[in-house]
């Protein structure tokens, strides 16, 4: 999906989209799976260039990185990029600059229409969990036998 963002210029545009988004082209391999993400919100025209505010709903499932079991996670909360021209951006200022507050969510563009499908995996890829853990006391795996510690001691530990 892309933006047209030249579409607010003649007032706000609502927006409303559903992404179908695979494991495989997050590169995540603690990911078992990702349900569509659901996106709504408002594209307006204000300074810089384009506002967009929006509400994101994101859910799925990982491996625990010590049993393997699924674990589940979601966010559903507001989300915000603000579109500016790249010709504003100062000469050699993305590379010298210190980055302020809101920085992060400046999105600058040479083309009236930008691709959304990134700024969406950017949001998923922040959701997903690092070291997924089902519980904080989790036991894992045996290291010999392969057995699920959690529930209960394996044969090779009364060897």
């Amino acid at each position: 999906m892309e933006l047209n963002l030249e579409e607010a210029f003649d007032g706000p545009v609502d927006l409303s989209h559903r992404f179908e988004i695979s494991a495989e082209r997050l590169d995540r391999p603690e990911l078992l799976q990702i349900e569509p993400v659901l996106f709504s919100g408002v594209l307006t025209k204000a300074p810089p260039g384009f506002v967009l505010d929006g509400e994101i709903e994101i859910r799925g499932a990982a491996i625990c990185s010590r049993c393997l079991a699924p674990v589940p996670f979601a966010r559903s909360g507001p989300v915000h990029w603000t579109f500016a021209p790249a010709h504003r951006r100062a000469a050699g200022e993305e590379d010298e600059a210190e980055l302020a507050e809101g920085d992060l969510d400046v999105v600058w563009y040479d083309d009236l229409r930008v691709p959304f499908e990134p700024l969406i995996d950017g949001e998923v890829q922040l959701e997903i969990p690092m070291k997924p853990l089902c519980r904080p006391d989790c036991l894992g795996l045996c290291p010999t036998c392969g057995a699920d510690r959690n529930a209960g001691p394996c044969d090779c530990q009364s060897k």
